[in-house]
């Protein structure tokens, strides 16, 4: 009785929004996009009887043109993007496929073969062809070597002012070998003291984690379960790291880490040195420290990948909101 009523109501919900629809405009938010995007989505489930629903495609390429000078609003209204496809699908009753992999682009120019009021385009990608387009990318894009990561503590005492690594799993937290209630010992690489001082007792023993991922060649950070909570700070947008998401965020250097109250800034590749030493005194007084308007309806299932569709910024799931919690020790 429950999924029946669960129908109705979707049916009603999808027939009040096509009363209502109305066309996008050029200057839609980036929200609004986000929106158009999903029903695009929607409209791409298949009915196969007896109340079943499937989505067949395995892979979602999304391409959004930026309009304006600043990416952060589109980057931020299609964080954990793959999520919100899920939840969307979940709604339908439609089971996502477990392999379904989602990407979004972010192109600074209008490619050639979008209308000049086109805001984005959706390439719906089958097994078969997913599997083609995976094997072609991994021919034409050499294996990049990992590049360092720079890590400066702007607030907060730390065992060090500057870290520098070139591991693929760097761990962030309270003391340099916690252990837990079992003698487990962790090794923080990213090493708080403990000392009390409004901001570093705020870090957890077990923090937060930096990891690198070889085959999308970025840097995730993870939070561990920490009482406190880890976000990032990003162009002015607070860009939270949900506690024990298996996903993770994806980091872009110059990113401004908060664990706890203490703040770190991280550098991918080269040399963090001068732009460290300005960003501590900026922290004085601290420690060491598509579619077109609405958009077609029906995207190419495949063909030949569209200009621009990767030669944007690849946006990676997540979400924003509000900053860590109240400061208590873990």
């Amino acid at each position: 009785m429950n999924a029946r009523l669960t129908d109705i109501g979707r049916d009603l919900q999808s027939r009040l929004r096509k009363l209502f629809d109305t066309s996008l405009d050029a200057d839609a938010t980036p929200l609004e996009i986000c929106e158009a995007v999903l029903e695009d989505v929607e409209h791409h489930v298949q009915p196969v009887g007896r109340g079943r629903r499937v989505f067949p495609y395995t892979r979602l390429l999304v391409s959004v043109h930026q309009t304006g000078p600043d990416p952060v609003p589109i980057e931020s209204a299609f964080e954990r993007f793959d999520g919100r496809v899920r939840e969307r699908l979940s709604e339908l009753r439609c089971e996502a496929p477990a392999a379904l992999d989602v990407r979004v682009t972010c192109v600074d120019h209008l490619p050639a073969d979008w209308p000049s009021d086109q805001l984005f385009r959706v390439e719906y990608v089958r097994s078969n062809q997913a599997i083609a387009i995976a094997v072609q990318e991994r021919q034409e894009v050499p294996a990049a070597a990992q590049p360092a990561l720079n890590v400066t503590v702007l607030r907060g005492s730390s065992t060090e002012e500057r870290y520098r690594f070139t591991d693929p799993v760097v761990s962030i937290g309270r003391s340099s070998d916690p252990s837990d209630d079992l003698g487990r010992i962790r090794r923080n690489r990213v090493a708080f003291v403990d000392t009390v001082d409004g901001v570093t007792e705020t870090v957890g023993r077990a923090h937060a984690l930096l990891r690198y991922d070889t085959a999308a060649c970025e840097y995730r950070l993870f939070d561990e379960g920490s009482s406190n909570g880890t976000a990032i700070i990003r162009g002015g947008t607070t860009i939270v790291v949900p506690a024990r998401d298996p996903r993770g965020v994806r980091l872009r250097s110059g990113d401004e880490v908060m664990v706890g109250r203490a703040v770190l800034r991280v550098e991918i590749g080269g040399d963090n040195g001068a732009r460290g030493e300005e960003h501590t005194r900026r922290h004085e007084g601290t420690e060491h420290h598509g579619g077109s308007q609405r958009g077609p309806r029906v995207a190419k299932q495949l063909g030949a990948r569209g200009p621009g569709l990767y030669g944007g910024k690849l946006l990676v799931s997540d979400n924003s909101g509000l900053g860590p919690r109240d400061a208590r020790r873990e």
